[in-house]
C-alpha cells in the first residue's frame, strides 16, 4: 500500500486527481443526460423509476432474474434527483481528490467501481430476497472511498489518525441516516445495502494494496483504460438489450400475458420464450409453472398446430 506522505513527496505529479475530477463531472454529465432524456426538466427534481430503469437502474428483480449485471455498473452513474446527486458529489468533492492523491489514480479508479458494484449487488440481493429495490446512485462507491481511506489511514499512521477517524465519522453518518430510514418510512429512499456492501468493498480492496508498491505509468494507464472501457461496455450493453428484448421491461405478470398473446396467434416459439422468462424472475410460482408446462406441451404436440381454446389469455 502507497504510503501518504512519502507518495506525495516523490511524485508531484499526483498533485492532482483527474480521475475523481472525471468521475466528478460524468455524474453530473449523466444525470444532465437523464433529464434531457426523459423529455421533462421537471424531473430533475425526482427522476420516475420506469425512466431510471430504461437508462440502467439496479432494479433488483430484472438485474438478478435476467442477469442484468451490467446494470450493476450504470446504476453508479445514475441519480433520482438534482439532490441526490448534489449530495453524493459533495462527499466525492471533499474525499476523492485526497485519496486519489495518496493512493495513485490506478488504484482510486478501481476501487470507485469495485466497491460500486459490490454495492450494487448487495442492493440487488437485499432486494431479492428481502421486497424488491431499485438502487441508483454513487453512494455505494463513495461509501467504498470513505471505508478505503480510513484503511489507509489505519495502516499508515494508527487507528487514532486523523484520516482514519475523520473517515469514521463520515460513515458512521451516512449508516446513522440509514438507520433512522430503518424506522422512518416517510423518509426519502436510503440504500443502506448498497451503502454497506460499498463500504464492505472498499475495506476488502483497501486490505489488498502492498505498502510502497507502485504502478508504472504503463501500468496505471491500462488500468484506467480497463475502468473506462467496464463503463462504457455496461452502457453500450443497457443500449442494445433497451432495444432488442421485448421482454426487458415487462414483469412476470406481463411475460405471462406476452407468451399467452403469442400462443393463442399461433408463435410458440414466442410463447415458450416468454414463459421461460417468466419462469426466471418467479421460479418458485408454481401458476407460472405450470402455465409454462402447459404451453411447451401443447406446443410440442404436432397434432395441435393451432390455439387450444382452453389455454386462456
Amino acid at each position: 500500500m502507497a504510503d501518504v506522505s512519502d507518495d506525495a513527496k516523490a511524485e508531484p505529479a499526483r498533485a492532482t486527481a483527474p480521475i475523481a475530477g472525471a468521475l466528478f463531472a460524468a455524474n453530473i454529465g449523466v444525470f444532465v443526460a437523464q433529464v434531457i432524456l426523459s423529455g421533462n426538466w421537471r424531473y430533475a427534481l425526482g427522476m420516475p423509476e420506469p425512466i431510471l430503469r430504461w437508462l440502467g437502474a439496479n432494479a433488483s428483480l430484472w438485474t438478478i432474474a435476467d442477469n442484468r449485471f451490467e446494470t450493476l455498473v450504470t446504476s453508479c452513474f445514475l441519480h433520482g434527483s438534482v439532490l441526490h446527486l448534489g449530495l453524493n458529489m459533495f462527499v466525492l468533492w471533499q474525499v476523492g481528490p485526497l485519496l486519489e492523491r495518496a493512493i495513485g489514480s490506478a488504484r482510486f479508479f478501481t476501487l470507485y467501481l469495485g466497491a460500486g458494484i459490490v454495492g450494487s449487488a448487495a442492493s440487488a440481493i437485499w432486494g431479492r430476497f428481502f421486497g424488491q429495490t431499485l438502487s441508483v446512485g454513487a453512494s455505494g462507491a463513495l461509501c467504498g472511498l470513505l471505508a478505503a481511506a480510513m484503511i489507509v489511514g489505519i495502516r499508515t499512521e494508527g487507528w487514532k489518525s486523523e484520516l482514519a477517524i475523520g473517515m469514521a465519522r463520515w460513515l458512521g453518518l451516512i449508516f446513522l441516516v440509514g438507520l433512522i430510514r430503518a424506522f422512518r418510512k416517510d423518509i426519502a429512499q436510503i440504500d443502506n445495502a448498497a451503502h454497506v456492501g460499498g463500504a464492505l468493498g472498499g475495506v476488502i480492496v483497501a486490505l489488498t494494496w502492498q505498502r510502497g508498491v507502485t504502478y508504472s505509468r504503463r501500468a496505471e494507464q491500462a488500468i484506467i483504460a480497463a475502468c473506462v472501457g467496464v463503463i462504457l461496455a455496461s452502457g453500450a450493453v443497457i443500449y442494445v438489450r433497451n432495444r432488442t428484448d421485448p421482454y426487458l421491461f415487462l414483469d412476470h405478470e406481463g411475460r405471462m400475458k406476452a407468451a399467452l398473446d403469442a400462443y393463442h396467434n399461433g408463435r410458440c416459439d414466442h410463447a415458450r420464450a416468454a414463459m421461460s422468462r417468466a419462469v426466471q424472475m418467479d421460479p418458485h410460482n408454481r401458476t407460472i409453472r405450470e402455465l409454462g408446462e402447459e404451453i411447451a406441451r401443447e406446443c410440442s404436440d404436432p397434432a395441435s398446430p393451432t390455439p387450444v381454446p382452453h389455454i386462456r389469455r
